[in-house]
């Protein structure tokens, strides 16, 4: 039997686990394994089901879900809500609720821990390569992020979906299975039911090459980002001098604007709006009303604006 105490290395064993559990084969895994690692070594786990009512079947998977963890006594969170679809569909903002609930629920230094596994990865990078894509797109979900007063922590993204269902299979679990994930009406649907077994039969494990690329890109982008700092550090600050900025070479400013956009955690404008915002601050000469907005339509990140004030340019978060 494999050892998998390897998914404890970003996990604080003195500190509260969540579980989130909704039921499905991955998630179910991820119960498996922290249950039988908590039996070892005290961790304090709790699960976490959310209820999003967005299906005919989720009362049956909320049932499933209190049996299970009635059977091995771990004690089970359900939150049901009411999930209301805007730009991204229902799918986005589902996730987005999600997210919102378990950041409420965290308290100081707090974990909740998802089952996203290296084909999730596989999936998220193909999307976002037939989307459009930057390179920061090409890094896939990371394995530790602080979500509210606490950690969000992914340890099974070294683990692919055949192994998860191995698992499951050699040890008798019992999960739901979603028949929406079968309908490949969404995109991601399609690169998992259509792209991806395509690309197994031609390919040795192409889940795991993508996920070990992307592991590739993340390290060197780390390292660029340090330089980049080093060099452009006085344009890194809160406002931006706008005759300084433009003495720069056009890529250079684009990549000043989009780090900065970055590292407030605003959504990244599209091609389109990063044209206006040079033609706009760069490219013209910009007066206390000039301004640029955007908005992300998945709702997932808020929405950003650049203005002009006193010869310095401002991004900051939309109100």
């Amino acid at each position: 039997m494999r050892d998998y105490s390897f998914v404890l290395n970003n996990i604080n064993p003195t500190e509260k686990i969540y579980i989130a559990y909704s039921g499905g084969l991955d998630s179910s895994v991820l119960l498996d394994i922290f249950y039988k690692l908590s039996i070892k070594n005290s961790l304090l786990i709790e699960a976490i089901h959310v209820n999003h009512n967005i299906n005919k079947e989720s009362e049956i998977w909320e049932d499933h879900c209190k049996a299970v963890c009635n059977s091995i006594n771990i004690p089970l969170k359900i939150i049901s809500t009411q999930i209301l679809a805007k730009g991204g569909g229902i799918e986005s903002a589902a996730r987005n609720k999600r997210y919102e609930i378990f950041t409420n629920i965290l308290e100081d230094s707090e974990q909740i821990l998802t089952a996203h596994h290296q084909d999730d990865t596989a999936e998220t990078i193909l999307l976002r390569l037939f989307r459009g894509t930057g390179i920061d797109g090409l890094i896939g979900p990371a394995e530790t992020r602080e979500l509210g007063k606490g950690h969000l922590i992914r340890p099974l993204l070294s683990l692919s979906k055949k192994h998860l269902q191995s698992y499951a299979d050699k040890n008798g679990i019992s999960y739901i299975e979603d028949k929406t994930n079968f309908s490949d009406d969404q995109d991601r649907n399609y690169i998992r039911n259509k792209i991806l077994p395509l690309a197994n039969e031609r390919w040795v494990e192409p889940s795991s090459r993508i996920s070990k690329t992307s592991n590739l890109i993340k390290n060197k982008l780390d390292i660029y980002k340090d330089l980049f700092k080093s060099n452009y550090s006085e344009f890194l600050l809160g406002e931006i001098d706008l005759k300084k900025l433009k003495s720069l070479e056009r890529e250079v400013i684009k990549e000043i604007l989009r780090f900065s956009i970055k590292e407030k955690n605003i959504a990244m404008p599209s091609q389109k709006v990063m044209e206006e915002i040079l033609k706009t601050f760069i490219d013209s000469n910009p007066g206390p009303r000039s301004i640029v907005s955007w908005t992300r339509s998945d709702g997932e990140q808020v929405g950003g604006s650049i203005t002009y004030y006193n010869k310095m340019i401002s991004i900051q978060e939309n109100g």
